[in-house]
């Protein structure tokens, strides 16, 4: 795989069969700028900005754009950071470069699908990171980053697949497969639901693959569908499918603060009244703001069936925002 420019490469091999994802994509990118929450647990804070998981991952991809334009397209920090198979002039995994397993999406070669895939990341990324918490998105997006990449690299060793794997391209369809598991029904562009968006970019992103006969990524596309749906499930979301297994995971990771069942003293018979009975209920939202709604109801269903216990300190905090800003409105009524 010698005397080829590096990045050129990359991009030959992805760009043609990623820009149906990001047409699509596009679409997505209109609806979610509607956002139904701010996160309030920020890494750090430059200036005024919150920086959160989403915002770091899109800087770092903003960043590799910059530094492709300094180095060049063959430059050593940009094909040190991709996943590659043995015997390439730059050095991979099975050389003992174990850092490309989680480095492969940063960089991101400047074109005018990345600029896209970028916002669309960053839209529906601050979208199910305000529903999961920093913490737990952040643990969500390795297991995206690292699982797919391991996979791979083991199936290089088995049976010999090669390839190349850069970009956060993957990444973001996770986000977006997370997005529509939570929000199947929310409407996108022209009212096409969330699970339909995603249905037919998953399957163009599939028919593009398997028309290259690009085993490598196909390899990483299926670990990846495979890592969201079981992943996300396990995290604790998208109870509306029960089909889908979990994973125990330890609440270290997933930010959950309850104990276990054996332990946890008894429920109140409260805690087992319908949701007519909470005092915390949605208020009649206006046109566009049905997110909201479906997050509430969601959260509201939560402790009803599972009680106040079972959700994540984020999800406590946006259902006690959702308290105040009703008896604020009760008030100027």
């Amino acid at each position: 795989m010698g005397g080829y420019p590096l990045v050129s490469h990359v991009a030959s091999r992805t760009a043609s069969w990623a820009r149906a994802t990001y047409a699509g994509s596009v679409v997505v990118g209109m609806y979610s700028m509607r956002r139904f929450g701010s996160s309030d647990d920020p890494w750090f804070r430059v200036g005024s900005v919150d920086v959160s998981t989403t915002i770091l991952v899109t800087a770092l991809g903003v960043l590799s754009m910059v530094v492709w334009a300094i180095e060049g397209e063959s430059g050593p920090i940009f094909r040190n950071l991709i996943l590659i198979s043995q015997n390439s002039v730059t050095g991979s995994v099975l050389d003992g470069q174990i850092w490309r397993l989680i480095t492969w999406p940063i960089p991101n070669e400047p074109d005018f699908w990345t600029i896209v895939l970028l916002f669309v990341f960053f839209q529906l990324g601050t979208q199910v990171e305000n529903l999961m918490g920093r913490k737990p998105f952040a643990w969500f997006l390795v297991a995206l980053t690292l699982i797919p990449a391991i996979m791979v690299t083991l199936l290089e060793v088995v049976a010999g697949v090669t390839g190349i794997a850069a970009g956060l391209r993957f990444v973001e369809l996770g986000v977006l497969i997370a997005f529509a598991m939570q929000y199947p029904k929310a409407p996108f562009f022209f009212g096409i639901p969330a699970w339909g968006i995603t249905a037919a970019i998953v399957a163009l992103e599939a028919l593009q693959i398997v028309g290259l006969r690009d085993d490598y990524s196909l390899v990483m596309f299926f670990c990846l569908i495979v890592t969201t749906v079981v992943g996300f499930r396990s995290f604790g979301y998208a109870e509306s499918l029960p089909q889908i297994p979990k994973v125990p995971l330890p609440a270290s990771i997933t930010g959950s603060v309850t104990t276990s069942r054996a332990s946890r003293p008894p429920r109140r018979a409260t805690r087992r009244r319908g949701r007519k009975n909470l005092r915390i209920v949605p208020p009649p939202s206006p046109a566009g703001d049905r997110l909201a709604e479906m997050e509430i109801d969601a959260l509201l269903d939560q402790v009803a069936s599972d009680g106040l216990d079972s959700l994540t300190k984020q999800q406590r905090k946006r259902l006690e925002d959702h308290s105040k800003e009703l008896r604020r409105r009760r008030e100027q009524g």
